[in-house]
């Protein structure tokens, strides 16, 4: 179909055939760019989210790590002083791995959110894809409205213009003190 085509469909010229199809192709490229934009962001996300993840197990493996040396000096420096069954050392080793216990379990409510922020962040970059989206569909709708051919002469009743009327009543009714519906 050409452009003189698409223009004459429209009401337009040649020329606005043209800048119809040119604007059509636009925001079916603007919407495949940003699906492919959204797309590429969503594996970026999963990426990054990968990454800390593995960050926080190498840290997680670190603190149980220095958890058992703790540990291990605690019960190595009882049973050097012979005190290997006192209270003093049980509750020193208790006390080590409570601590690291508690580190851990905030670690993991820190991954809890750290996962929702961005499950969130996907959403609103979603929903803003979206928006976009439809913003396109309509600036497009609006673009088509305005090359349609407007009609420039007001309607007609029984041959007579709107402009001589005035809320429905003819105005040389009126003029004459006619009989109009406003009158009786």
């Amino acid at each position: 179909m050409s452009f003189a085509a698409i223009g004459t469909a429209l009401g337009t010229s040649a020329l606005g055939g043209a800048l119809a199809t040119a604007s059509v192709a636009g925001a079916v490229g603007s919407i495949y760019s940003g699906e492919k934009a959204r797309s590429a962001q969503k594996k970026a996300s999963r990426n990054q989210e990968g990454v800390r993840r593995a960050q926080q197990a190498r840290e997680q493996m670190a603190a149980v790590r220095q958890q058992r040396i703790a540990q291990a000096q605690i019960v190595q420096g009882a049973a050097t002083g012979g005190t290997l069954q006192s209270s003093a050392a049980q509750g020193g080793y208790s006390s080590v791995g409570s601590l690291t216990a508690g580190n851990m379990q905030f670690s993991n409510q820190m991954d809890f959110f750290q996962t929702r922020i961005a499950q969130n962040m996907s959403k609103a970059n979603q929903y803003a894809g979206q928006a976009s989206m439809f913003s396109s569909g309509a600036n497009l709708a609006m673009m088509g409205s305005s090359m349609a051919p407007n009609k420039t002469t007001a309607p007609t009743t029984n041959g007579i213009s709107n402009s001589q009327f005035v809320e429905g009543v003819r105005v040389s009714d009126i003029n004459a003190g006619g009989t109009g519906s406003m009158w009786k």
